[in-house]
């Protein structure tokens, strides 16, 4: 699993929810964001492991999870900046 990191445009860390159960739902770890004010969104940005790569080159899928009782809308893409 591709794990969220630190960059230059992180301004805060998301933490669990606060109903969050670790023995029913596993290890919620923190989320480094970027709040976009200005276009009303949030950023978040993630490694790809080796393997990870090696598995987009496959052609396997991203898969992305939402821990919610619904799906907000939401935008995955490859890019440095904010802006991207």
């Amino acid at each position: 699993m591709m794990q969220p990191i630190l960059t230059d445009h992180t301004t805060m860390v998301l933490g669990a929810p606060a109903d969050w159960d670790r023995t029913k739902h596993g290890e919620c770890i923190g989320l480094p964001v970027h709040r976009d004010e200005a276009n009303g969104r949030w950023l978040s940005w993630y490694q790809p492991t080796e393997q990870d790569i090696a598995n987009i080159l496959a052609g396997l899928p991203i898969r992305l999870s939402i821990c919610s009782s619904g799906h907000p809308p939401v935008a995955i893409s490859v890019t440095g900046g904010v802006d991207g």
